[in-house]
């Protein structure tokens, strides 16, 4: 792992979603495992800008 995904991964204040995510993505090819970070960020800030148009 890097430093960082070392770092994350013994962090107790850092979820375990993310923990897991990190954990199943090093064990992938990178490029897959980024292209596939950068669609699910894509995602979740469209729902976020949903929910925030919602609440204006």
């Amino acid at each position: 792992m890097t430093r960082l995904i070392d770092t994350i991964v013994e962090d107790p204040a850092a979820s375990n979603w993310l923990k897991t995510a990190l954990r199943t993505a090093i064990e992938r090819d990178p490029v897959d495992a980024v292209n596939d970070a950068e669609i699910l960020l894509s995602a979740l800030k469209e729902k976020l800008n949903e929910l925030h148009e919602l609440n204006v």
